[in-house]
């Protein structure tokens, strides 16, 4: 055990992991060892400065796979806050939050048991039932949580954030912001993905992966990165695990739930950064309008889009949404501006809408577009959410970047229901892009060429057919046997294959 000097001390406040792999015991009474990515995240948190010397991260977020040791980092983080950390003007309040007591309490009781470990820092500490004090320097470590709190009047140097991907809003982050009175706090969030994409903590995932913040440190990855987890222990997970359990725990992907309808793969694959809302079309294009109405709650939203000729691909070109109140409903008139719009500016466009509330608009509209009427019956629902599930599973859609559909769509739940299966929304968030681009895909079906079917091999030319067929006049026509009581088709053919005539028996007799 390494006896605590000043210029120990000195070393420590410049480099963190020495302090951890000198101070820091883990539950086997042993120090810890870094693995060499913890090594890189502390280094580069801790040890990039701007030209005052002051850390330049103050935020942090670090996704890894479960059992990546995420816990122990954090403890070992809390710990060197508490102990190490240079004391600017006030002493240093760090805190640990989570969306309960006993999830925040876990880093918390693993930075505790680390101290009483080591009689040095044990020494150094007064520990109490929910807070850690160090009485020559007045800092303190305490826990919070989103649902035992009160956290404004309070002026944090370190939060130390475990799991939240459950938190359900902002209120707990928020009440902790920084004070410009404080130098260098930081933010430490370990976790892996959550099954809400409509949370503080999906947010904070979006700003890392698009860089939005300068100050933030963002580690995010999807393969184990520690050399206790085993590619053998992965398959093993693998095995035992549903789809969408085994992506969030264990490939550290957001899934929307056990019952999501898309990962965030499918859905990332029909982002194409390149692409630009369209507001005129090409001639040579046939274009396609779906429409979702929603007068008061939920929203309207119009969806346009056409298929590429060349790749087949389903391009989205433009979408546009209205938002209605009680006191100031979404006006019909607006929607039916905007059809005849599109119908001008968009050549071949056909407009599908759902009746309910829109008959009237079908109906005054027919003589200036070409516009049908969706029912969303259970049948065509499940027709509906097959047909998005095949466009987007296979990447057959591209649309250009649209925060609200693509969180839409990353809600989506997959509920089974006796007609077979369908996608819903959770009961507090939309799908009104979802649904408008579900219906717009719908009329892509319907003109989509037959993929599968039957494939005659050893098939004759078109010369070799009609000399086959004068043959025939002369011959006279060939017998096919059916027997009912197998129900099976035999072709009696004169060569390697059917004739014009026994195909057409055949067909009849199949009812095809």
């Amino acid at each position: 055990m390494q006896p605590i000097t000043e210029a120990k001390l000195l070393e420590y406040r410049n480099d963190i992991c020495v302090f951890l792999e000198e101070q820091f015991y883990l539950e086997s009474g042993k120090l810890i060892k870094l693995e060499p990515i913890q090594k890189k995240i502390l280094n580069d948190i801790f040890q990039t400065k701007d030209k005052n010397g002051l850390r330049i991260f103050n935020d942090a977020l670090i996704g890894m796979i479960k059992k990546s040791g995420k816990s122990s980092l954090a403890s070992g983080v809390a710990c060197y806050m508490l102990l190490c950390d240079p004391i600017f003007d006030e002493p240093n309040e760090i805190y640990s939050i989570a969306s309960d007591k006993d999830q925040a309490s876990i880093i918390w009781e693993k930075t505790k048991k680390a101290i009483e470990r080591n009689p040095i820092l044990l020494n150094s500490v007064r520990i109490y039932r929910d807070s850690i004090v160090v009485p020559s320097t007045g800092n303190i470590y305490k826990v919070l949580s989103s649902d035992t709190f009160s956290a404004h009047g309070l002026n944090p140097h370190c939060v130390i954030g475990d799991e939240i991907w459950s938190q359900k809003n902002r209120d707990l982050m928020d009440a902790l912001q920084f004070s410009p009175t404080r130098k260098q706090p930081l933010r430490f969030i370990v976790t892996y993905a959550g099954t809400n994409t409509v949370t503080p903590l999906y947010e904070l995932y979006e700003k890392g992966l698009n860089k939005e913040n300068p100050k933030m440190y963002f580690h995010w990855s999807n393969i184990p990165e520690v050399s206790w987890i085993t590619p053998e222990f992965i398959e093993e997970k693998r095995r035992e695990l549903p789809p969408a359990v085994f992506q969030r725990f264990w490939e550290n992907k957001w899934t929307a739930g056990e019952n999501s309808f898309f990962t965030r793969e499918d859905v990332m694959q029909c982002r194409d950064e390149f692409l630009k809302p369209k507001f005129k079309g090409e001639d040579n294009n046939e274009y396609f309008y779906g429409c979702d109405l929603g007068l008061v709650k939920d929203r309207t939203v119009s969806v346009i889009l056409h298929q590429d000729k060349a790749s087949g691909i389903v391009i989205v070109d433009d979408i546009k949404t209205w938002s209605g109140s009680k006191n100031d409903p979404v006006k019909i008139a607006d929607i039916e501006e905007d059809m005849l719009i599109a119908s001008k500016n968009f050549p071949k466009l056909h407009i599908v809408v759902d009746p309910w509330n829109l008959k009237g608009t079908i109906e005054r509209l027919k003589r200036y577009c070409k516009i049908e009427e969706f029912t969303f019956s259970s049948s065509n629902v499940e027709k509906l959410s097959r047909n998005l599930y095949y466009f987007i599973h296979n990447g057959l859609v591209k649309f250009f970047p649209h925060k609200q559909l693509e969180r839409e769509l990353l809600s989506l739940n997959l509920e089974q229901k006796s007609y077979g299966y369908r996608f819903d929304h959770p009961s507090s968030q939309y799908s009104d892009h979802a649904m408008a681009l579900s219906v717009a895909l719908m009329q892509i079906a319907g003109v989509r060429k037959a993929d599968a079917g039957f494939v005659i091999t050893g098939a004759p030319t078109l010369e070799k057919f009609q000399e086959q067929l004068e043959a025939e006049k002369l011959s006279g026509p060939t017998i096919i046997e059916i027997k009912e009581e197998n129900k099976q088709e035999s072709i009696n053919p004169k060569s390697d294959f059917p004739t014009l005539r026994e195909l057409e028996e055949w067909r009849k007799a199949r009812q095809l």
